[in-house]
């Protein structure tokens, strides 16, 4: 199996196994052994539940550190329509581009014609798509994983189109790397992120393709000096004018954006990741029918409510919804651009989205098989209580864990007393 990276880290200095990471984990991919909290790498879907569980901060994002760009020669902010919401109603996006270019990028990529191309390609796709529907967006990194992890059958549904961030990575380079006479490679193109699942999609994109981005930084992680930035006033710095269409721009960061154009009774937006996963079971069952397209985010509000956020969703979607409302509709430069763009490039993801190879389904089919009837065995002993006490999530993850050879069954409370004795020893303070 390929060595899977992620968005996050655990740090065992700091965590004290006290199990709310592994019973929040909607893949049940976290184990807690001696005390500790481990990660099934190839079950995690980066979704960040378990950061905010994590009661001792054992548990934190990992995005790209902003002296490590100091390498480029130049340096763009390509930022989530998220970060603007982040801020007062009287803050516009002018002052939030001046003050990322205070901070040391030498640009900001305000990519409202990438998100329109998009649109664009999604659409037509949708008129070409043989079948099955619904089609599923894959803006959500979170949402990718967990049809590549969870609900295979559906990876091909997932659509085979580009996000608007790495179709604006690709322009990006290209333009800047004419317009300054550099090598692309020398072009730094920096997503400021309102999660951490977006960082491991850079890093590590799904399609197993390189990613036109060179990182990421959270939102949360710059927000403070971006606001004193903004605070100060302004320099003799010419403001950067917003770009006409920069409405549909805010669209996309918000809940229902992706695909605004279609009728609704073929569109389904869906947000939080509980609920996107009874929608999935479902459509496994056949019981949603005449949808088309699906837009499904993990987090509740869509990015304006990704965890690596600081303003209140409810309050950000008020200052989305602001800035949707005030921002310039499609100038003919806009529509001129964007026909232009859409003739030639070529908007489709650069490798397919497979099913994630899980460790079970790479051994042979009899060790398979006694796997499988060894944990239906095991269940027959076990309280199914589901405590946790274990290690395990469930008491089918620890049968299946002791079947495949990762646990003992005396790990269980109520088939050893021993195991008792030794969480005692472990949480004791």
């Amino acid at each position: 199996m390929a060595d899977l990276k992620h968005g996050f880290k655990i740090n065992p200095d700091k965590c004290q196994g006290r199990m709310h990471c592994m019973r929040t984990c909607p893949t049940r991919a976290i184990r807690v052994k001696n005390g500790k909290a481990h990660l099934i790498s190839e079950l995690c879907i980066d979704c960040g539940s378990c950061l905010p569980a994590c009661p001792t901060g054992a548990i934190s994002a990992t995005t790209v550190p902003f002296t490590e760009l100091d390498r480029f020669k130049f340096k763009v902010a390509v930022a989530s329509p998220a970060l603007f919401a982040q801020f007062l109603m009287n803050v516009t996006p002018d002052q939030v581009g001046r003050a990322l270019r205070e901070l040391g990028f030498d640009a900001v990529w305000e990519y409202s014609i990438d998100i329109e191309l998009v649109d664009r390609a999604i659409a037509d796709c949708v008129k070409r798509w043989p079948g099955p529907f619904p089609l599923i967006s894959n803006s959500c990194p979170v949402i990718v994983r967990l049809v590549q992890v969870a609900y295979p059958s559906m990876v091909e549904q997932l659509i085979p189109v580009e996000a608007p961030r790495e179709i604006a990575g690709r322009e990006i380079k290209r333009r800047f790397s004419r317009e300054l006479g550099i090598k692309p490679e020398e072009i730094a193109v920096i997503y400021i992120t309102p999660c951490q699942a977006k960082t491991i999609s850079i890093v590590q994109p799904a399609e197993d393709a390189q990613s036109y981005l060179d990182g990421a930084v959270g939102i949360s992680e710059i927000y403070n000096a971006v606001l004193h930035k903004i605070r100060k006033p302004a320099s003799g710095e010419p403001s950067q004018k917003s770009a006409p269409g920069l409405g549909e721009f805010f669209h996309w960061g918000a809940p229902e954006g992706e695909f605004p154009n279609m009728a609704r009774e073929h569109y389904l937006p869906i947000m939080g990741l509980t609920d996107v996963m009874n929608v999935f079971d479902d459509l496994e069952k056949g019981k949603i029918r005449n949808i088309e397209f699906l837009e499904a985010h993990a987090c509740q509000g869509g990015c304006i409510g990704g965890n690596l956020t600081v303003e209140n969703l409810y309050a950000a979607r008020t200052k989305s919804l602001q800035l949707i409302s005030s921002m310039s509709k499609r100038s003919p430069q806009f529509v001129k651009e964007v026909e232009r763009r859409y003739a030639v490039e070529d908007l489709s993801l650069r490798g397919p989205l497979k099913p994630r190879i899980i460790e079970g389904e790479v051994i042979d089919l009899f060790e398979r098989v006694r796997r499988r009837k060894r944990t239906e065995e095991l269940m027959k002993a076990l309280p199914l209580l589901n405590c946790g006490l274990c290690g395990a999530p469930r008491c089918r993850n620890h049968a299946e864990d002791v079947a495949g050879g990762r646990s003992q069954v005396g790990d269980c409370v109520f088939l050893s007393r021993e195991r008792i004795e030794t969480l005692r020893s472990i949480y004791k303070k």
